[in-house]
């Protein structure tokens, strides 16, 4: 059984997201998961009676609003028992194709997704979170430094993603997903891609292919939903949910 982690806390998302990701995964997914939701409500995601899913309390970092993102460190935490390399996804994401082989890739590398300004600057060094796989037992200094240096490390990072990149600069065993494998969709997938980032995108101008909705290839097998829209705001999102 593979392990898949998500984070749950404060309100942007409700209990159904998490449901939707555990369908998700019993969909799009040929080998069978252990879905840990890490979590400041425990009861609730238990209360909810899905089949091989776990809750976990989230430490009191006391982090709020856009912060909250940094509780994805604790993934990093020895204190989590863990079967195989974890899969983090982000609840805006969707799984659209099998992804079992995304354990299978480069398994002795941290995989991320290279930034999605990468649409637009092919080399763009910034990492983004949103999809990762690891070995738990290799990365726990990601998570010890972070208690011990909170602060300073709040201070000098807009978030978990700009930790990871600085991270990594002078470490080996860091690679990114193909492109292909996770992509944004607001920059990669509807109407088939942007000329431009922004959120003062202009239809049809500023897009690819403006005569079709959206464009997934074949080897796309998670959308990223990062900014604006929200994943279930969207034709899109609502069409791939199940």
């Amino acid at each position: 059984m593979k392990d898949v982690c998500i984070v749950y806390a404060g309100d942007k998302f409700t209990p159904k997201h998490v449901e939707q990701k555990r369908l998700q995964l019993d969909t799009h997914c040929s080998i069978p998961t252990r879905l840990t939701v890490l979590t400041d409500n425990p009861a609730t995601i238990m209360g909810l009676g899905l089949h091989d899913t776990r809750a976990i309390e989230l430490p009191k970092w006391m982090l709020t609003g856009r912060q909250l993102w940094w509780y994805k460190v604790f993934m990093f935490s020895d204190s989590i028992d863990w079967h195989s390399d974890v899969l983090y996804l982000d609840l805006d994401t969707i799984i659209l194709k099998d992804i079992a082989h995304f354990w299978t890739y480069e398994t002795n590398n941290f995989i991320i997704c290279q930034d999605f300004n990468r649409q637009f600057i092919p080399e763009y060094p910034v990492s983004n979170s949103s999809v990762m796989r690891f070995n738990p037992q290799h990365y726990r200094e990601l998570h010890t430094r972070f208690e011990q240096e909170r602060d300073s490390i709040l201070r000098k990072f807009r978030g978990d993603q700009d930790y990871l990149t600085d991270w990594f600069k002078t470490r080996p065993g860091k690679l990114w997903w193909p492109h292909d494998w996770c992509m944004s969709y607001k920059w990669e997938i509807v109407h088939g891609g942007t000329r431009r980032g922004g959120p003062d995108l202009e239809f049809p101008s500023d897009y690819l292919q403006p005569d079709t909705n959206w464009v997934v290839p074949n080897t796309c097998c998670v959308a990223v939903f990062h900014g604006k829209p929200e994943v279930y705001d969207t034709e899109f999102g609502t069409h791939y949910t199940y």
